[in-house]
């Protein structure tokens, strides 16, 4: 029996210690957005701003496995990025969506009959709005880190793509927080 406790304690550390390392994007990121969510949740934030940094989480997990699986394996399927960083955030979204129920109200009044596109009352789980709002400002956070490496060869400080993705979404965070 104590032999059965010592291989299921020592096989996963010699697994990990065998572990390559991996030059990926967004390890830190993911875990300062998961953090981030569980806290919200756990002191009880509005759920907009708890979606938020799990739509944030879900693109930097995506972006993280789909550059991983790039660097050991190359780009062997069209649009292999895209299809993981959209798959990962469906996968870890959409299951914690109906956790909370609170809706947004959204009204659009641009104009037209009552009723039309343009003139109607929406109302948007606030887990769904927050979610999507987090992945877009993760996605424009990340873009911005790429496109200041590639005009300048280089990053401007070590662990510019965490700092621009905490700060939009410390940015989004506060702006979610004070509107909703």
């Amino acid at each position: 029996m104590k032999k059965v406790i010592f291989w299921l304690f020592a096989l996963p550390a010699l697994l990990l210690l065998r572990m390559p390392q991996a030059w990926a994007h967004c390890p830190l990121c993911t875990i300062a957005v998961g953090s981030a969510a569980a806290s919200a949740s756990y002191y009880g934030f509005d759920p907009s701003l708890i979606g938020l940094m799990l739509g944030a989480f879900g693109i930097s997990t995506g972006l993280w496995f789909a550059l991983v699986i790039e660097r050991r394996y190359g780009a062997k399927v069209p649009f292999q990025k895209s299809v993981l960083t959209v798959s990962s955030l469906l996968l870890t979204v959409m299951p914690l969506l109906y956790i909370n129920n609170d809706m947004l109200y959204l009204p659009i009044l641009l104009g037209g009959e009552p009723g039309t596109l343009l003139n109607k009352v929406y109302w948007i789980p606030k887990m769904l709005f927050g979610s999507a709002f987090g992945a877009l400002l993760t996605i424009i956070a990340y873009w911005t880190h790429v496109r200041i490496k590639a005009v300048r060869g280089k990053v401007l400080f070590p662990y510019q793509g965490v700092a621009l993705t905490v700060m939009a979404l410390g940015l989004g965070w506060l702006g979610l927080y004070f509107i909703v």
